[in-house]
């Protein structure tokens, strides 16, 4: 079994991945006692990309020289599947899998003691929607460990966001906790040019301009992010899909 969602976008996201595990890794490794990697949504180890499996992250990971893998994983089918794929692998006695909430395990390990016995870390934030919450970044960047890649849901932010601003209360929560603000709609609406019969009109601005929205709330919490964040699209559309972030400490 392996999972379906995905694209050329992944290809890209993966090797970009792999590049800087190789990177960090290499780096780190003669500096600190300890490197630890963790996967905030692991899935099961691998993804079909047209009609082909390819290792995921979990799996590309643990070909680095990391002290400790941390695998997250909500789906019990997942987690399974991802279990048995890591058992198999040699460097799979260092991993430990969590089924779990991304959210409320991220907590949990960032207010762990042993992070702090000289341990340096890269988290990998991949969700399937809009399951990120801004606490949980908070939580890492509080730390002072973790290096952070992001792929952000532009697209699925992007469907809550109607283009008249008329937003149900529902989304608008959603989005609030996934921005970490509720005056978000300054920053992403501006007054419509035109004049309407009801009066004020509104519109939204720009992909673009969202991008940079996302990178500045990043930036009210994270000492550094790059300014070159990669829009991941659809081939078959061309449709921006994801925001691929990075933040350090």
């Amino acid at each position: 079994m392996t999972q379906k969602f995905g694209g050329a976008w992944t290809l890209i996201k993966l090797k970009i991945l792999s590049k800087y595990l190789n990177f960090y890794t290499t780096a780190l490794k003669n500096q600190f006692l300890n490197l630890c990697y963790i996967d905030a949504f692991a899935g099961c180890g691998e993804v079909n990309i047209q009609g082909s499996g390819v290792p995921g992250s979990a799996l590309l990971a643990l070909d680095y020289d990391f002290d400790k893998f941390i695998f997250i994983e909500n789906d019990p089918k997942y987690v399974e599947l991802l279990q048995q794929r890591i058992g198999e692998h040699p460097s799979g006695d260092k991993a430990i899998i969590y089924q779990d909430d991304c959210n409320d395990r991220l907590k949990s390990i960032c207010s762990s003691p042993w992070l702090r016995k000289n341990w340096r870390g890269l988290i990998f934030l991949d969700p399937y929607a809009l399951q990120v919450k801004w606490q949980s970044l908070g939580e890492i960047a509080k730390t002072k460990i973790f290096d952070v890649w992001y792929l952000f849901p532009l697209m699925a932010l992007n469907r809550l966001l109607r283009r008249d601003k008329k937003i149900s209360e529902s989304h608008r929560s959603i989005i609030n906790n996934v921005l970490g603000t509720d005056d978000w709609d300054k920053e992403i609406y501006r007054l419509s040019p035109q004049l309407t019969f009801w009066g004020e009109e509104y519109e939204k601005k720009s992909i673009e301009a969202m991008k940079q929205y996302i990178l500045k709330r990043l930036q009210s919490v994270f000492p550094f992010v790059s300014p070159h964040a990669l829009t991941l699209r659809s081939e078959r559309t061309n449709t921006p899909l994801f925001l691929f972030c990075f933040a350090d400490k």
